[in-house]
C-alpha cells in the first residue's frame, strides 16, 4: 500500500528531500520507508508523537488515513499548510467518497464501508478537493479519484 504511494510521490514531487508523515499512528512505517528512499523525514501524531513537527517547512507533508478523522478539516489545513515551502506538496490518503458523474452519490454512500467507522468523521471528494485546492492556493497535481491526491503550492 505504501509503496504504490512513495512510488507516486518519486514521480509527481521529484524534487522533494524534507517530509513530514502528519498523523503516522503508534509506529511510523511510512517515515521508515521513506527514509529508505533517501528522504529526510519527521513524523508527527498527535497522540504518540506529538512533538515530531521540529521544522518548520516541508517539501511534502504527506498523510495517510488521517483527514477522516478531522472533527475541524478547515481548521486542520490552516495548520499544515504554513509548514509546506514555496512550490511544496501535501499528499492525503484518504477513502473519497462514492461519486457518480462527479456528483454525491446518496445510494452508493448507505453501502460504503469507510462511513462505518465511528472515528472517520469528515469525508472528501472531487468538489472538496477542487475547494481545497482553491482556499489554500494549491494545483492538484495527482488524483487517482479514489483514494489519494497531490497538491502542490502555487
Amino acid at each position: 500500500m505504501f509503496q504504490e504511494k512513495i512510488n507516486t510521490v518519486k514521480k509527481v514531487c521529484p524534487e522533494v528531500s524534507r517530509i513530514l508523515d502528519y498523523g503516522c499512528g503508534y509506529e511510523p512505517v511510512l517515515k521508515e520507508l521513506l527514509e529508505m528512499e533517501g528522504y529526510q523525514v519527521n513524523a508527527y501524531d498527535p497522540f504518540f508523537f506529538p512533538n515530531g513537527d521540529s521544522q518548520k517547512e516541508y517539501d511534502l507533508i504527506i498523510s495517510t488515513e488521517t483527514f477522516e478523522h478531522f472533527k475541524e478539516p478547515q481548521e486542520d489545513l490552516k495548520r499544515l499548510t504554513p509548514k509546506i515551502s514555496e512550490k511544496g506538496y501535501l499528499a492525503v490518503m484518504t477513502c473519497f467518497y462514492p461519486e457518480k458523474k462527479n456528483s454525491f452519490c446518496i445510494e452508493s454512500l448507505s453501502k460504503w464501508y469507510y462511513k462505518r467507522d465511528p472515528t472517520h468523521v469528515a469525508f472528501y471528494g472531487q468538489k472538496t478537493f477542487s475547494w481545497i485546492a482553491e482556499e489554500f492556493e494549491m494545483k492538484i497535481c495527482h488524483n487517482n479519484k479514489s483514494n489519494f491526491i497531490i497538491f502542490q503550492k502555487k
